[in-house]
């Protein structure tokens, strides 16, 4: 049960991070990195071979070529989708780098895309545009704990995400006696 937050990496699959020194922008300093992300390869029946990647490229080029994150050999697939994870190294001198989304030949599904330190931590939320409701917490290791919600806006269940799968970890009843006069 995943939340597709990004759409937009459906419509644009490569992204760039720049220095711009009139825009003072964002451009993350040399060190190691985290990529990571969700993928969900477009087919009909599931699979446990995905094939869609992350590809990461630096200007001017690193001397080891692009760095490429794919599917782990032992990855768990939750509900269809399977978390790829990577590390990776900005270099001296790097004044750009794109990370490009690869789908499968029939199309791949991006979501929770991340790029963080290698030393620092992330935290995500995803609520509901119409009710303003949390429904999904998206913790470090980019697994979601998800948040239902009854018609009166009472929280109903929590599940959680985790390497085997998607758990109910609370689930809360209630009702209201009804008296007659």
């Amino acid at each position: 049960m995943r939340i597709i937050a990004f759409i937009f990496f459906l419509i644009a699959p490569m992204l760039v991070f720049a220095q711009d020194p009139e825009n003072d922008s964002f451009a993350p300093p040399p060190g190691e990195y985290i990529a990571s992300a969700w993928i969900k390869d477009n087919v009909s029946a599931q699979t446990t071979d995905y094939s869609g990647f992350i590809r990461i490229s630096t200007v001017p080029p690193s001397s080891s070529g692009p760095v490429v994150i794919a599917q782990a050999e032992e990855a768990s697939i939750i509900d269809g989708w399977v978390r790829v994870i990577g590390r990776f190294t900005i270099p001296e001198g790097v004044t750009s780098f794109s990370l490009e989304l690869v789908p499968s030949a029939t199309g791949s599904y991006f979501d929770d895309v991340r790029v963080l330190p290698f030393n620092g931590s992330m935290k995500s939320f995803v609520y509901d545009p119409l009710t303003q409701r949390l429904m999904a917490e998206l913790d470090e290791n980019n697994y979601a704990t998800f948040y239902e919600y009854d018609n009166e806006g009472g929280l109903i269940r929590v599940k959680k995400e985790t390497e085997r799968g998607v758990y109910t970890v609370q689930e809360t009843r209630s009702s209201s006696s009804k008296t007659s006069n």
